[in-house]
């Protein structure tokens, strides 16, 4: 069984499906709290799938599920509304971004799974260290990879390039994290207007927990620039246009940073704007979460206060193309499991895990 918040937890959760029908035979059972996920339309008989909603009829299909195996994207199993099975169910957490597990997410937000597909060292390292300072048992943790990443190169290789804009503007996309002290909360007209000012074409891909938590720094957004002929603003994260067609990208502590520049071996902006810790006893485990550590790997940071230098920190990091590609493969070699395979890597985990239930 696969559990989706939504169509834009799809794209993690596809590749190891189709490998288990296509490789395994397994016929499968997919939830979503999504009436629009795509999947809901799917006329291929393998799948057994069930829209459930957010509300009470949610609660009660976790509560009462029947299942081998249960993999899902979303945090935090057992700590809230949402909880284990008062059925013996084997809980897998598939990871939705690439950045590190004790910082960004909530305090204990893996602590009840029961088996957790990694995406590199650094998580399984990560997570290790979390369950020794916290006494837990361990949990079954495995080199899966990362699907959205192997899209990407996938897609990379069969794109053509894209022609330079005329004039002296790059393709600059603004994908932010969310947060009440992210970029398009608190510096995204600012930042914007600048980058217009300079020529540049902007292509605005907000995270969809943005919408919810902060519509109106979208709506004014729309309203200021809307009419601009060089700016977009695009809240389908499911399409990979935005990030093909974008030499640079600016963002603030969001884990797709990592997918554009290691799927597409281009520079990423950091915005220095506080950090985001949802776990505040992060420090408490010895390694560095990677979102820190890999910026200047992957790109360049600026402070918030010096915005004004953003066209031109911009094009050094365009015209610097050749020395990036290498660090993104070195960082790319070293941070991911299975690049190319994750699919079906994943797909032979969770049949053997279904195997022993």
């Amino acid at each position: 069984m696969f559990y989706s918040e939504g169509r834009a937890y799809g794209s993690f959760l596809a590749p190891v499906m189709e490998s288990l029908i296509e490789k395994h035979g397994v016929r499968l059972c997919y939830l979503t709290s999504d009436a629009t996920d795509p999947f809901l339309n799917s006329d291929d008989g393998r799948i057994a799938t069930f829209y459930i909603g957010r509300g009470i009829a949610m609660i009660t299909a976790f509560q009462n599920l029947k299942a081998g195996v249960l993999v899902m994207t979303m945090p935090d199993l057992n700590m809230f509304h949402i909880k284990r099975s008062v059925h013996p169910v084997h809980y897998v957490y598939l990871h939705h971004s690439m950045v590190s597990t004790h910082m960004i997410y909530r305090e204990g937000a893996f602590d009840h799974f029961d088996s957790i597909l990694c995406v590199g060292p650094h998580q399984v390292a990560e997570t290790r260290a979390w369950e020794r300072l916290r006494g837990l048992p361990e949990k079954r943790l495995f080199e899966h990879g990362y699907g959205p990443l192997d899209a990407l190169l996938h897609e990379a290789a069969h794109r053509p390039p894209r022609p330079p804009l005329r004039g002296d503007g790059r393709r600059v996309l603004l994908a932010p994290s969310w947060g009440a002290k992210g970029i398009l909360e608190a510096h995204a007209n600012a930042l914007v207007e600048i980058l217009l000012t300079a020529g540049h074409r902007v292509w605005v891909r907000p995270h969809p927990r943005t919408r919810q938590l902060a519509p109106q720094a979208l709506d004014d957004l729309t309203a200021r620039f809307g009419g601009h002929e060089r700016f977009i603003i695009d809240e389908d994260t499911t399409a990979l246009d935005a990030l093909f067609d974008a030499e640079v990208m600016i963002t603030d502590w969001s884990g797709v940073a990592l997918e554009f520049a290691l799927g597409l071996k281009r520079p990423v902006l950091f915005i220095d704007v506080p950090r985001k810790i949802n776990n505040p006893h992060y420090q408490d485990i010895e390694p560095v979460p990677l979102e820190v550590v890999c910026r200047e790997e992957i790109g360049a940071v600026l402070d918030p206060n010096e915005l004004g230098r953003a066209p031109a920190m911009v094009e050094t990091l365009c015209q610097d193309r050749g020395a990036f590609t290498e660090r993104a493969r070195r960082l790319s070699a070293k941070t991911v499991f299975n690049v190319g395979k994750s699919g079906a890597r994943g797909a032979e985990i969770i049949a053997r895990l279904a195997a022993d239930a």
